[in-house]
């Protein structure tokens, strides 16, 4: 071989050994930017989370006083899960003679209300109003749209509800295991279609399910 060929089999080999230096450096600068990028975003969530909690005492208090070791601080993040957004059209029905008129939750930004009891209450023709095994949070567009943000069967219950921010809605509530009730947050990125649920280690037997709601839903006569 001469050495021009030659030379030019080593050009071409310093040129691949500097594309691949380059190549793994690319990427190793894109995987720091993704690890990066999910590091904010567990902080973003840790910092919704509190700020949630923060506005949700009445329900941090019931659960003290029902299980005095519970701290609100125990949350840690259990799954993040996306959900297919079910709507359809409906006005809302709940107007200023409904008794759930008072518990519904205005978006920050006027795009709508939110409800969380009127499907769990069941008012009958005759007698008293009872509570419905199933529990369901609705979102009142003002585009006169509904939409079913949650919903959960006889092993679980949604007690109270915030808007963090505009975007997001925290839920609080239980669920029952085998190893007795426990508290559940559930954080509803609204306009992504996402549910970041929490999970607390405590867990108890001793746990009224309706207990909460008769204590927070007072112009409601059970």
């Amino acid at each position: 071989m001469n050495n021009k060929n030659t030379h030019s089999l080593r050009i071409s080999f310093l040129g691949l050994i500097i594309g691949f230096m380059f190549s793994c450096s690319f990427e190793k600068e894109k995987k720091q930017e993704i690890v990066e990028d999910e590091y904010d975003l567990e902080e973003e969530e840790m910092q919704l989370l509190e700020i949630g909690i923060q506005q949700l005492q009445p329900w941090v208090s019931h659960w003290k006083s029902k299980e005095s070791s519970f701290t609100p601080s125990d949350f840690t993040l259990d799954k993040k899960l996306a959900f297919d957004q079910l709507e359809w059209p409906e006005e809302n029905f709940i107007d200023e003679n409904s008794p759930f008129f008072p518990y519904l939750l205005s978006h920050p930004e006027g795009k709508g209300v939110v409800d969380i009891y009127s499907y769990k209450i069941v008012f009958p023709e005759q007698g008293g109003p009872f509570l419905n095994p199933d529990s369901e949070v609705i979102y009142f567009k003002n585009d006169g749209m509904r939409e079913r943000l949650l919903f959960i069967g006889p092993s679980g219950g949604f007690e109270d509800a915030v808007w963090v921010t505009p975007e997001y809605l925290m839920v609080s509530g239980f669920f029952e295991e085998d190893e007795g009730i426990t508290p559940k947050l559930w954080l509803i990125d609204v306009e992504n279609s996402m549910h970041l649920i929490f999970k607390h280690p405590i867990y108890t037997t001793n746990y009224s399910k309706d207990g909460f709601l008769k204590s927070k839903l007072k112009k409601i006569d059970f």
